[in-house]
């Protein structure tokens, strides 16, 4: 099996031993703590999702295309059940200053969670899209398996996204203390995104035409791709949708931005728009001192959704792309996926991963030990180094450069499943 397809194989995994049941479902925990966030978790989803339906040989071939499916159902029931009320949601389980406090397993943590609810009066339009595309993406996946599931999801994807777009707001504005851990600074794109994904699922035009006049609102898109900007998984759907014969408002627009800003940006990595590139290749924002390999390969996966549908520059783009996934698996002399490659980290910030075989104990001892993590995270993916070639560390304190989180991989395997489906 080769390396990507074994990562792939492997996060999947990875997603299946980290999802627990807690306090109202089985989720994920975002990264090395046990925080339960929807925010980032719906944009961790909907590309998980979106790599499956769009490149569904490449898990076939890996053998991951069931793994696969059984992590979108898990992770999407629960932002789906997250929605108690027709203006109610369960946007985050957990405090980050309490949680952080704790080092050890999950299944032993004591203590209050709160659970953080939105509605009317808390605005939190960039969470309910960033939830409603998980949902309608996870809709479309499970349409074949189960398609009461999928209606359900549509539905509630349909009404988060309506709530979102009738009471504009930020999802931090309400509770800056526990939300401070994944800022928001716009709610446009998500609401955009949402509406690209309600576009593919319903072919109601109303939903591209929301597309566009989010995109018109914005002036302009962030060239970055994660959690907190989703134009470009927006404006990659949408035109992918037009190549496929479907009207598409701005789509000339849309054009223009992702080839001569996006795709520009990223692959001359002269200073514009804040992207630079290592001597070794990493692609990254220089303002970014967190997670830059989960921007490299969120770009990534963006260069290689442009490739799946637009014959342009398609073999410039693949192997760009191509470029970002080497780097993380060890080109340079040392690979940044656990358990993958040569010199993979042996200390990632990660509590469970720390913690040796029960009954032993675990708790701070771990946190501060010298020794290899006991645990191996196999296929996750840490932030990378922090400021260019040769600045990172395998330090188990260091959450910058050598956490884990589900964020962080879903465009590299989405960018990998492509990779494999197209190269």
């Amino acid at each position: 099996m080769s390396p990507s397809r074994l990562v792939i194989v492997s996060y999947l995994l990875l997603l299946g031993v980290v999802a627990v049941k807690a306090e109202k479902a089985s989720e994920w925990y975002d990264a090395g703590d046990f925080l339960k966030l929807n925010f980032p978790m719906g944009q961790t989803v909907s590309f998980l999702a979106w790599s499956l339906l769009d490149f569904p040989t490449a898990y076939a071939d890996a053998g991951t295309a069931t793994p696969a499916l059984n992590n979108i159902k898990l992770a999407a029931t629960y932002l789906m059940k997250c929605h108690i009320g027709e203006y109610q949601y369960v946007g985050q389980i957990g405090n980050p200053g309490t949680d952080h406090s704790y080092w050890g397993r999950p299944e032993q943590q004591t203590g209050t969670r709160p659970a953080y609810t939105y509605t009317k009066e808390t605005t939190a339009s960039d969470l309910l899209g960033s939830v409603s595309a998980a949902l309608t993406s996870s809709s479309l996946v499970l349409a074949g398996s189960d398609a009461a599931l999928s209606k359900e999801m549509l539905t509630h994807a349909t009404a988060l996204y309506a709530w979102g777009k009738a009471y504009p707001g930020l999802y931090n504005a309400a509770y800056s203390s526990a939300t401070y851990v994944y800022w928001s600074s716009r709610y446009v794109d998500k609401l955009m995104y949402a509406a690209a994904w309600l576009f593919r699922a319903t072919g109601d035009a109303a939903y591209a035409t929301d597309a566009y006049a989010f995109w018109q609102s914005a002036g302009s898109g962030d060239i970055y791709t994660g959690w907190d900007s989703t134009f470009a998984p927006a404006i990659n759907l949408l035109l992918k949708l037009a190549s496929e014969g479907k009207t598409v408002p701005g789509k000339a627009a849309y054009e223009k931005w992702i080839v001569s800003s996006f795709l520009s940006a990223w692959q001359t990595a002269d200073g514009n728009w804040s992207i630079i590139k290592t001597p070794k290749g990493l692609t990254y924002p220089s303002w970014s001192k967190w997670g830059n390999l989960r921007y490299s390969n969120n770009a990534a996966f963006m260069t290689i959704m442009r490739a799946s549908y637009s014959s342009v520059n398609k073999a410039t783009n693949i192997a760009w792309a191509k470029s970002q996934l080497d780097y993380a698996l060890s080109t340079t002399g040392r690979s940044f996926v656990c358990g993958v490659g040569t010199g993979f980290p042996l200390q990632p910030h990660h509590r469970s991963a720390s913690c040796p075989n029960m009954p032993a104990a675990c708790g701070w001892d771990q946190f501060y030990s010298a020794a290899s993590s006991p645990q191996t995270l196999t296929g996750a993916l840490v932030g990378g180094p922090p400021n260019g070639d040769g600045t990172y560390v395998d330090l188990r304190s260091d959450y910058i450069s050598n956490e884990v989180a589900v964020d962080y991989n879903a465009g590299f395997t989405g960018a990998l499943a492509g990779y494999i489906a197209l190269a």
